[in-house]
């Protein structure tokens, strides 16, 4: 509902240990389609932004909670990079 489409989305990152994370440096870029705010309308619009996240292996104590905007706990020693793209692109989209 919030995307209606999305198209030639690259993306762009490292990642590098910073104990007691991995943090993932990310830049993505995407032509997507969107309803506007004020009319519903479809808005196509090019979005190109930064993300940074931190993931961990053990469930992060509150205090890393409050030091750090995200921490991603990671199972099965797989990070899903595409559910950490679709949720920072939903975010980025501006009020159109």
């Amino acid at each position: 509902e919030l995307l209606e489409d999305a198209k030639n989305v690259h993306v762009t990152g490292d990642f590098f240990y910073d104990e007691p994370f991995v943090t993932g440096n990310f830049t993505v870029e995407a032509d997507v389609v969107a309803p506007s705010t004020r009319s519903l309308k479809p808005v196509k619009m090019h979005q190109k932004f930064n993300f940074t996240e931190n993931y961990s292996e053990v469930e992060p104590t509150q205090e890393q909670l409050d030091e750090e905007d995200t921490i991603v706990t990671v199972k099965d020693d797989t990070i899903d990079l595409q559910k950490a793209v679709e949720d920072n692109l939903l975010l980025s989209l501006p009020s159109v």
